[in-house]
């Protein structure tokens, strides 16, 4: 069976709440979607994915019943697949990036918002939620914590159980821990089974 004729079996209408006006979600005839759901609360947002994305069992929610926001945007790129995924902005004109062939893994979280407010005692806001950027080709495993304002560059590996809470602008690393830090340099992966590597002459 060819990929195309796979995604296209398979294919499930993800289930869509939208409260709003002028709401936009785009996905591509090759995308593979099943036990999907998109929550919109709010105007003018917009939700793309494009050709060859797999999210099975994941959330997307733009805004909150009680609190619409407004001018926000989620963009999964092509073959970036998603298990388990929640997605969440509640802030306006925030911002969710997945980059291709991006891999996440089980019960990931990626939270562009605090959902409510830290104030300093001239009562200004500063914990303003603007933006979640993941590179080309990132694996993020299991039971990972995307947080507000982080950036993870290409070919990077976010290990199992960590909390990213920061800009990574190094491309090429493993980060690890809670607050997640660099923990290796110089690393590349791909979606092949370490046994392919296993015994190969050099």
């Amino acid at each position: 069976m060819s990929l195309k004729t796979f995604i296209n079996k398979y294919f499930l209408k993800p289930k869509i709440k939208n409260k709003g006006n002028n709401n936009k979600i785009q996905i591509a005839k090759s995308a593979y979607l099943r036990k999907v759901g998109f929550e919109v609360f709010g105007d003018n947002n917009e939700i793309i994915i494009e050709d060859f994305v797999y999210l099975h069992n994941c959330t997307i929610t733009i805004g909150f019943p009680e609190c619409h926001i407004n001018d926000c945007k989620v963009h999964i790129k092509k073959s970036a697949s998603c298990n388990s995924l929640v997605i969440q902005l509640g802030e306006s004109d925030s911002k969710v990036t997945i980059g291709e062939n991006c891999m996440i893994s089980f019960n990931v979280e990626i939270s562009c918002t605090d959902t409510h407010s830290i104030l300093d005692l001239n009562n200004n806001l500063i914990n303003r939620g603007e933006k979640v950027e993941i590179g080309n080709n990132v694996w993020v495993c299991k039971n990972v914590t995307i947080l507000k304002n982080t950036k993870i560059s290409d070919n990077s590996i976010v290990a199992q159980g960590s909390i990213v809470t920061k800009k990574f602008e190094q491309q090429n690393v493993v980060l690890a821990g809670n607050p997640a830090k660099i923990v290796k340099e110089g690393i590349n992966w791909n979606r092949q089974r370490p046994e392919n590597y296993i015994g190969r002459t050099k």
